[in-house]
């Protein structure tokens, strides 16, 4: 009898692990079913037909990153893996997939208000809006406008460390010690959580993330297998779209500071790249639109706007023009062209926020993914004039050599030698894949 037990219990200990994976990986199904649908409920918000999509499995993921397509698309490089978060009814599920398949989950009860108040104190403690309040144009006109609805709840303010905090979260202990290994991370997540700077948030006591692994964050599960174009390195840039501190006209809603720094960001890339800059008032929205469909790389030093309330109409790039409505590309504009650029660079105040929906974020930088563009540079928050003009620098100095995630990471790295404060380095984000 006693050996009996033995047995049952050595058969218990050696099956737990697999029954355990099993569990996670039939978690992963439900939430990738319920993630299908939350993009198909996004993509009607955007008035976009919907594409085809297939509920995907944990070895659909392995499978993407460890395939290489026929159809001439780059395959993922070594140390690729997939970070995808299922947030749900006070739920949140993560789940870290590579070429092994599961290599680390994690399942607990955290509140969505939870969520939103360790997001805005760790902004607070970067202060974030401080850079805003002196760069980003200034809205006059009416501010619930402008502003997203407040949660639900306000809990008390948090005495842990803000950034700590936050990567409790996102991070937990189930996940991070599986991310040592990862190379180029691909974040999937709604707009709460992918909303966050991921390059900053600590791995361990020493090093961010940002010291191990490129970060980059996809549009959903779907957008892992698409087809896209390679990486054309110096010659992405030869029919390049320069455009660098637009005139933009006077308006009673809008107060809006010029941005030397970014004058002079469009003028060292137009220099290097020997290719015509559209520079102060020759930044017109017409001469923009006559040249951003045939592109291959657009790139945008200037302001942007994003709205939470009205994604698609009140996110816009500040162009020049005779008045405002002829003068700003809004979100919506950008969404219903057909663009052939390999990268678009958003060096522009808050072009990676917007709306948050289940499915993503609805505003300018998905908005050039939906119109064909695979790989987005993106900001989280209003940037430092100075600070973007030395990164962008070093990101087009690496994005001749390497693809745009890696290129993105080793500027960031640049920066903050220089820059230590990440309010002035960690604001950009590559929306796409490390392809």
């Amino acid at each position: 009898m006693r050996l009996a037990r033995l047995v049952a219990v050595l058969l218990a200990a050696l099956l737990a692990p697999a029954l355990h994976a099993q569990s996670a990986e039939d978690r992963f199904a439900r939430d990738a079913a319920q993630h299908s649908r939350d993009l198909r409920d996004l993509y009607s918000l955007r008035g976009i037909e919907s594409p085809k999509m297939r509920d995907a499995t944990v070895a659909d993921i392995a499978q993407y990153l460890t395939v290489q397509r026929i159809d001439a698309s780059p395959g993922y490089p070594n140390g690729s893996a997939v970070l995808f978060y299922a947030e749900h009814d006070g739920q949140l599920n993560i789940y870290l997939i590579g070429r092994e398949g599961l290599l680390a989950s994690s399942s607990r009860k955290v509140a969505a208000d939870d969520l939103e108040l360790a997001a805005t104190e760790f902004r607070l403690d970067l202060d974030v809006d401080g850079i805003a309040r002196s760069r980003a144009p200034k809205w006059r006109g009416d501010p619930e406008l402008m502003e997203p609805a407040a949660p639900a709840r306000r809990a008390p303010r948090r005495k842990k460390d803000p950034t700590e905090a936050l990567s409790a979260l996102l991070l937990p202990d189930e996940i991070r010690p599986a991310l040592q290994q990862v190379r180029h991370l691909v974040v999937v997540a709604n707009g709460v959580i992918g909303s966050n700077p991921f390059a900053m948030l600590p791995l361990d006591r020493d090093t961010a993330l940002i010291d191990r692994m490129s970060v980059s964050v996809s549009p959903g599960l779907f957008d892992l297998d698409q087809m896209i174009p390679p990486w054309r390195m110096e010659a992405a840039f030869r029919n390049a779209l320069i455009v660098g501190d637009p005139e933009v006209p006077a308006s009673p809603e809008w107060q809006v500071p010029r941005l030397p720094g970014a004058e002079k960001e469009a003028r060292l890339l137009a220099e290097r790249t020997n290719v015509p800059a559209l520079l102060g008032a020759e930044a017109t929205k017409q001469a923009v639109l006559g040249r951003i469909n045939s592109a291959s790389t657009l790139y945008f030093a200037a302001h942007g706007v994003s709205n939470p309330k009205e994604p698609l109409t009140g996110g816009f790039l500040m162009l020049s023009g005779p008045d405002p409505k002829s003068a700003f590309l809004t979100a919506g504009e950008v969404q219903n062209r057909r663009l052939q650029a390999g990268l678009a660079v958003l060096s522009a105040c808050q072009s990676g926020i917007g709306m948050n929906h289940d499915g993503g974020v609805i505003g300018l930088a998905r908005s050039f993914q939906k119109a064909g563009v695979p790989r987005v540079v993106m900001s989280l928050w209003s940037v430092d004039d100075q600070a973007t003009l030395y990164l962008m620098q070093r990101f087009h100095e690496h994005a001749i050599r390497e693809v745009p995630a890696e290129a993105l990471r080793l500027a960031m790295l640049d920066t903050r030698e220089i820059h230590p404060d990440p309010a002035l380095w960690a604001a950009f984000t590559l929306f796409g894949t490390p392809r």
